[in-house]
């Protein structure tokens, strides 16, 4: 489900428009959307990291949501590379919408060590992060 067919849509403080998606803001959580097709490479990652540094100043905390609603490619050896940019670790959770995603997602996280959870939906991933979910989506 995009964010704009969303229950939590009107939540949104900003909107960032990127080359390979759309970043919203909300006041303790970010969430991205990427296009089809597109390519989240070292570039990319730097302007995230900058995103949820900068939002999540002088805030406890502050989560990350990839909403995969679109095929694209991640560079993990990009994300390994960027890594060191956070200025912490962020609670984060990846919602996908089919096997193949889930299986990428499996395949990112074997990889990078990553600290994100897999959700089945939106809602889900953001009653976790708002820690009103307390176990896994």
């Amino acid at each position: 489900m995009h964010l704009k067919d969303s229950t939590i849509k009107d939540g949104v403080k900003k909107i960032h428009n990127l080359q390979q998606g759309t970043i919203y803001v909300f006041e303790n959580f970010m969430i991205s959307e990427f296009n089809e097709g597109a390519i989240i490479d070292f570039d990319c990652f730097v302007q995230l990291f900058h995103y949820l540094n900068s939002y999540s100043e002088n805030k406890e905390s502050f989560g990350y949501i990839s909403n995969r609603v679109n095929n694209y490619t991640v560079k993990v050896t990009d994300f390994m590379k960027t890594r060191p940019l956070a200025q912490k670790v962020y609670p984060s959770a990846v919602i996908t919408y089919d096997e193949k995603g889930r299986n990428t997602f499996k395949f990112e996280k074997q990889i990078n060590d990553c600290h994100a959870i897999l959700c089945e939906s939106l809602d889900k991933a953001v009653l976790y992060l708002t820690g009103s979910l307390t176990n896994a989506c």
